[in-house]
């Protein structure tokens, strides 16, 4: 019974159907075709500007990874990592979970530097996703904490959640730069993981900061964008509130419950944003064209899977 329910929610079918249940919800009180025309109508000019920032993100978020493994990344190198990411973000809009996303993500770079260790490679895209968290996290309960004083409604669940994960962050980051993290690999049990360890030592504590500063550096850019976007459908949403609320709604979205984000994102943006005054239609436009943002760059990637490199890596797949 538990793998048969294991299925069903790992399902495309099951996300697909989630995401129109949802979508149907979020949409049925709103204008549908004038939504349409305004999404058809959407200035080039504006598509371009936002698939070249979120390109530019992608490539600063593929620096923050590389800087783990490689002490001093050159363009190629960034650029290698970035192809990565881009291939692995086409694959995750069919993909169940995010760990058939970092396998893929594994595979591309182990083929390029084959002298990095498989657990090492792993090690590194786990740090990577938890360094690009944690920072969210840390600043979104900063703001939550400022929401609450204004009286914004953030129920206490979400504020539970995010305080705990914001705890276990904060208690990671103290025991990597006060502990000696050698000491702990040396006990048998993780052992096996002494590779990974490499990349919580001491002599790797300057690149893990600096992939919080990137973190940062891409968060503010991820609140302009979206703050811009809005702008352009006329929902004004202020930065102050992008930085509440982005951060929960991502957090949120890291569960597979949609495909591609869809159904629950509009939601989501209607509960959060639609406490601040801005109307239904503007904050769908909003979310939409979000998601449809992503799905562009998801498919930039499907080409990444066209290239030589990517032939070769399914070429020796087959053979092993």
């Amino acid at each position: 019974m538990k793998d048969l329910i294991k299925k069903i929610f790992k399902s495309p079918i099951f996300r697909l159907v989630i995401s129109i249940v949802l979508i149907y919800f979020a949409f049925k009180k709103v204008d549908i075709s004038n939504l349409g025309r305004q999404l058809m109508g959407i200035d080039l000019w504006f598509i371009v500007v936002n698939v070249i920032f979120g390109l530019i993100f992608l490539l600063i978020m593929s620096y923050r990874w590389s800087l783990l493994l490689i002490k001093k990344p050159k363009i190629k190198d960034v650029f290698v990592f970035g192809k990565s990411s881009l291939m692995a973000s086409f694959y995750g809009l069919f993909l169940p979970t995010i760990v058939g996303i970092d396998l893929l993500r594994w595979m591309m770079i182990h083929k390029k530097y084959p002298k990095i260790s498989k657990s090492k490679l792993l090690g590194s895209i786990m740090l990577d996703r938890f360094i690009g968290l944690s920072t969210y996290m840390i600043i979104g309960l900063a703001f939550i904490f400022l929401a609450k004083s204004k009286g914004i409604d953030i129920p206490n669940l979400i504020l539970l959640l995010v305080t705990g994960i914001v705890i276990l962050c904060l208690a990671f980051y103290i025991f990597i730069v006060f502990f000696n993290v050698d000491k702990l690999f040396k006990i048998k049990f993780f052992k096996r993981f002494s590779k990974i360890a490499e990349l919580v030592k001491k002599d790797n504590l300057k690149q893990i900061f600096k992939g919080i500063g990137m973190s940062l550096f891409t968060e503010a850019g991820w609140v302009l964008q979206i703050w811009f976007i809005s702008w352009y459908f006329g929902a004004n949403l202020s930065v102050l509130y992008i930085l509440i609320f982005i951060p929960i709604i991502s957090l949120i979205l890291v569960l597979p419950i949609s495909i591609a984000g869809f159904g629950a994102r509009e939601q989501l943006y209607l509960f959060f944003f639609s406490q601040i005054g801005a109307s239904s239609e503007s904050i769908l436009l909003t979310s939409a064209f979000t998601g449809i943002l992503v799905i562009i760059i998801s498919l930039i990637g499907g080409l990444v899977t066209l290239s030589s490199d990517f032939r070769k890596l399914k070429q020796k797949n087959k053979k092993e």
